[in-house]
C-alpha cells in the first residue's frame, strides 16, 4: 500500500504534464469566407472553431501543423511592450464578440478578426468598431487571473504544416478554453491528496 501511495502522485503528475506535449490542429473550414472564426480539428477529432492572430500567414483547408496549446493566464502581468501584453490584448478582443458597444452596434466576427490581426501588423485593414477594439485592449484594467484563463492561444511549435501546397506557414490562433471535464479534475485532486499524506508521513516521520 505505501507504493502505491507513492506512486499515485507521480501517475497524476505525469498524466497531467503528457497534456503539455506538442498537438495537431487541421484547418476544416471557415464561417465567414476570409474572416474566422475558422473550424479546426485538434488531435483529428476534437472540432474548436478559432480564430486567427497573423493575416501575414496563410493556411488551407486540409492542411495541419503542430502547436503548443497556452493558456492566457501565462501572459499575466506583461510589460505594455512585450509581445506577452499583445496576447492578453487578443484576449480582450476575442472577449468583446457578440457584446453591444452601447452605441448601436453588436461586435461581429469581422470586427474582431480584423482587431486581431491588427495586434501583430499595424497595417492590417480595420475599420471604426475594429479601431475601437484595439484601442480599448490597449487600455483595458481587467487583465485577471480569472479573465485570462478562458482562452487557450494555439502557438505553432515550427514553420512546417502537414500535406500543405507550399503557400504559407502555420496560423496562431486564439479561442475560448474548454472547462475541465469533472474526471479530469477528480484525478487532480486524488493526485494532490495523495502527494500531500506523503509529505505529511515524511515530516511526522522527521
Amino acid at each position: 500500500m505505501k507504493k502505491i501511495a507513492y506512486l499515485l502522485p507521480a501517475i497524476c503528475l505525469a498524466l497531467f504534464s503528457g497534456s503539455a506535449k506538442a498537438d495537431t490542429l487541421k484547418m476544416v473550414g471557415a464561417a465567414t469566407g476570409q474572416t474566422g472564426p475558422y473550424q479546426l480539428q485538434l488531435d483529428g477529432t476534437t472540432p474548436v472553431s478559432l480564430f486567427c492572430l497573423d493575416d501575414q500567414r496563410e493556411v488551407q483547408v486540409g492542411e495541419s501543423w503542430q502547436v503548443n496549446i497556452v493558456n492566457g493566464d501565462a501572459y499575466l502581468n506583461s510589460s505594455k511592450s512585450s509581445t506577452g501584453f499583445k496576447y492578453e490584448e487578443e484576449a480582450y478582443i476575442y472577449s468583446m464578440l457578440g457584446v453591444s458597444n452601447g452605441h448601436g452596434h453588436t461586435y461581429n466576427a469581422t470586427d474582431v478578426q480584423e482587431a486581431l490581426w491588427y495586434i501583430f501588423d499595424h497595417g492590417a485593414n480595420t475599420d471604426s468598431y475594429a479601431s475601437t477594439l484595439v484601442s480599448n485592449a490597449y487600455s483595458f484594467g481587467g487583465y485577471t487571473s480569472s479573465f485570462l484563463d478562458d482562452y487557450n492561444f494555439y502557438i505553432p511549435t515550427g514553420n512546417d504544416i502537414a500535406d500543405g501546397r507550399g503557400l504559407g506557414l502555420p496560423q496562431e490562433m486564439i479561442g475560448l478554453a474548454p472547462t475541465p471535464e469533472p474526471s479530469s479534475l477528480l484525478l487532480l485532486g486524488s493526485g494532490l491528496v495523495g502527494l500531500g499524506g506523503v509529505v505529511r508521513r515524511k515530516l511526522v516521520r522527521a
